[in-house]
């Protein structure tokens, strides 16, 4: 029984069962799931801002330790260490090449604050003058034996005023051949709140903390050098096996993921607050209800469309299809979009013009033929008869020494036996420009000086294929009317040349125009035209050209270069 029901009742019964009832039931089954898979996602969202921060922060790391490993291996700073005059030219010029390394640095690198250095000829400071009570760092630093050592944040007065926090690396510098035996002390220190600037957190709370407890960086300075304020949380973050922990801070949950930072005793920590994590949750909630709503919506708003631009559509087509069932070829359909049925349209639309096309140009050239053969049995003469009694009369005319006649008696022969041309349809380019040549100077040695005629043929279309006498009835045309009375003399211009993968064969004439002479030749071009147009179809045909004087007649044709496609023109026609 379904199969049978109409379109309408077809697509009620899909919207239902298909559309309907599946969107509730998922959306339900989303609504259940949504809360466990929100709170995994927000771990895991949290797990990689922490990782993203990390990364950022160990790159500094790796960077200022990059920068004090290269001062082993670098002349200019083993020259430094090494050499306790300061006078020596050498040493004057191995100074000058550690301050340019190092002002390149500190301009690089912001959050850079100042780089000392300690050797045997003293020490040396570069950026920003410090001082403060570092003997527990040379110790740490000696202690390590060329290891980087970081540091804790600690409070440093500048010599550019105010007091200002900083975390530094300080390192012995070994001597690069004895590699136990020290030379010297590099101390890089980082300007804390240009460092927590620099790493660009993003939403939510990030610190970092020593294993003492003590805030190393915070977006919150009043906590720096300070133990946070809470033990048990701090205790975590030192000894905690889980990686996550739910704290309060002023009434405040906060969902707390760690990492260690490897190579440092330093711990990152990303802090987010709960309820920013439930509001979320909430919201992706109420947006599922919305969003069951909407598609419920959108489904009914989507039947109605379709049956308007689809449906209604299709039963127009079938009751054009019967139209042209009952034989009235006048059927048509509207199109008002290029999709799949509109392109059905256009292709019915053009079937039915085709086969009305087919059935006019059947009749027409039936009509046609019937024509051609009738003058052809009007003008049936023996060709060998003819060639013979002109090579006779050609060569008498010779004899007589009549050499213009004979060259006359010659032209016309060519003329006669293009004609003929065993009754072949298709001429090349080349051999239809040589009989309209021989017509030409037939004209011209009646004519006289009244007559001039150019011809130009491309070389790459010379031996295209084209039906043989389309040119001559134009240049015929340009002679017997636009040459009428002309006070001038008469010039043709023929030019054949290739044009976008088509060939234009231009014909032109200095004569009378089309105006005057329009009763003549209308129905005369009006037959050519037609003749290329069942032949070829569009684009194809006679384009008339009225240039500032004179005429200009236009035939545009397909390029044919063997036979099979003259087989393929000639099925068509």
């Amino acid at each position: 029984m379904i199969p049978n029901w109409s379109l309408r009742k077809k697509f009620l019964l899909i919207f239902l069962v298909f559309i309907t009832l599946p969107t509730a039931l998922y959306g339900i089954l989303i609504y259940n799931q949504t809360t466990e898979v929100l709170k995994k996602q927000v771990e895991e969202d949290i797990l990689d801002r922490l990782n993203q921060d990390e990364q950022r922060l160990l790159s500094i790391i790796r960077d200022v330790e990059s920068m004090s490993a290269y001062m082993i291996y670098n002349k200019d700073f083993r020259t430094f260490f090494n050499t306790s005059v300061e006078t020596s030219p050498s040493f004057n010029i191995n100074v000058e090449g550690m301050k340019g390394y190092f002002t390149f640095q500190l301009m690089s690198n912001e959050y850079i604050s100042s780089i000392y250095l300690i050797g045997s000829s003293g020490e040396l400071t570069f950026g920003e003058p410090i001082s403060a009570d570092e003997g527990e760092l040379n110790e740490a630093a000696e202690a390590g034996r060329g290891l980087p050592i970081w540091s804790d944040s600690y409070k440093v007065k500048s010599g550019w005023g105010g007091e200002k926090h900083v975390i530094s690396l300080s390192r012995v510098i070994n001597d690069l051949n004895e590699i136990n035996r020290p030379i010297g002390m590099v101390r890089i220190r980082l300007n804390q709140e240009k460092l927590q600037k620099s790493l660009e957190m993003r939403q939510g709370n990030y610190l970092v903390m020593s294993n003492s407890g003590e805030v190393v960086l915070h977006s919150n300075q009043s906590l720096v050098r300070k133990i946070f304020p809470n033990q048990e949380f701090v205790d975590w973050v030192n000894h905690g096996q889980q990686p996550t922990y739910d704290i309060t801070i002023e009434k405040d949950e906060y969902k707390v993921v760690k990492k260690k930072l490897s190579g440092t005793n330093w711990t990152s920590v990303v802090m987010v607050k709960e309820k920013d994590l439930v509001k979320g949750l909430y919201t992706v909630r109420s947006s599922n209800v919305y969003m069951i709503a909407l598609l419920l919506i959108l489904g009914a708003i989507a039947l109605i469309g379709f049956y308007r631009t689809h449906i209604r559509r299709i039963i127009d087509l079938t009751n054009q299809t019967r139209q042209v069932e009952k034989g009235n070829f006048t059927a048509s359909v509207e199109v008002t979009s290029k999709d799949e049925i509109g392109r059905l349209g256009m292709r019915f639309n053009k079937m039915v013009k085709t086969i009305q096309r087919l059935i006019d140009t059947e009749y027409k050239l039936k009509i046609k033929q019937k024509e051609s053969e009738l003058k052809a049995l009007q003008n049936q003469i023996d060709p060998h008869f003819l060639y013979n009694t002109l090579d006779m009369i050609r060569w008498t005319a010779r004899l007589e020494n009549a050499m213009e006649t004979g060259q006359q008696i010659e032209q016309l022969s060519k003329v006669f036996r293009m004609n003929l041309n065993q009754g072949k349809i298709w001429v090349t380019l080349e051999e239809e420009l040589a009989y309209i040549k021989s017509y030409l100077e037939l004209q011209k040695s009646r004519l006289g000086e009244r007559l001039a005629f150019n011809m130009y043929l491309d070389d790459d279309i010379k031996q295209s294929f084209i039906m043989k006498h389309m040119i001559q009835p134009l240049v015929e045309n340009s002679i017997l009317h636009g040459f009428k009375d002309l006070p001038r003399q008469g010039v043709i211009t023929i030019r054949c040349y290739k044009m976008d993968e088509q060939m234009w064969i231009d014909v032109i004439d200095n004569g009378h125009g089309f105006i005057e002479a329009q009763s003549h030749t209308g129905y005369a071009l009006k037959n050519m035209n037609e003749r290329l147009s069942i032949v070829f179809g569009e684009p194809y045909g006679l384009q008339i050209v009225e240039p500032k004087e004179g005429a200009m007649v236009r035939l545009v044709l397909p390029l044919l270069w063997d036979s099979k496609q003259l087989e393929d023109v000639g099925d068509e026609s």
